[in-house]
């Protein structure tokens, strides 16, 4: 899975700036060690452990994006849907501008196959931060499946033409299409 944040700037040969920040690009913030704590326990899968340092930060300061944004990958990770979609969106309604929230409110959607409702948040997501690549593949990813189910219901149709089952069968024989996944950051 993705993650969010990033310690430098890149300039536009790509390369890491020398001297200090780009004019008019800020520095991604540091990454407080307890947030990178947290971050490794859930990728180790240790939820109980995460859980409760995400509490006992969030009792501190309960409306840190960071712990709540936190909050809302361990529920979803633990399988508790409802509770992780409930706390994405109220991140997007506190914080509108953090484009990480939406995607993984996305990823929640796509899950119940709710394809539209997912491209939503995307086109949110990517309006807020143009140069969020996660969400950006993300919603090609569902643009794709979107075109799928467009075709499949094209061949179902009245003389369909021949051009509809070869696009069709081009997407579906894809590999990286077939087993795309909405990728979800933490």
């Amino acid at each position: 899975m993705g993650q969010s944040g990033s310690a430098t700037v890149p300039s536009a040969s790509g390369q890491p700036p020398r001297g200090g920040l780009m004019p008019g690009r800020p520095m991604a913030p540091a990454v407080a060690p307890d947030i990178v704590e947290a971050r490794e326990l859930l990728s180790q899968q240790k939820w109980s452990e995460a859980s409760a340092l995400i509490e006992s930060r969030l009792a501190k300061r309960p409306r840190d994006p960071q712990w709540r944004f936190l909050q809302g990958v361990l529920l979803a990770e633990t399988g508790k849907r409802a509770e992780a979609i409930s706390t994405f969106e109220l991140l997007t309604e506190d914080f509108p501008e953090l484009s990480e929230s939406y995607n993984n409110l996305a990823a929640l959607y796509v899950e119940q196959q709710e394809w539209n409702r997912a491209r939503l948040l995307l086109e949110r997501a990517v309006q807020n931060r143009p140069d969020y690549a996660l969400a950006h593949e993300n919603l090609g990813d569902i643009f794709t499946q979107l075109a799928i189910q467009s075709y499949e219901r094209a061949t179902k149709g009245n003389q369909p033409a021949p051009s509809v089952r070869l696009k069709l069968d081009h997407l579906l024989k894809t590999p990286a299409i077939r087993n795309a996944r909405i990728t979800t950051n933490r």
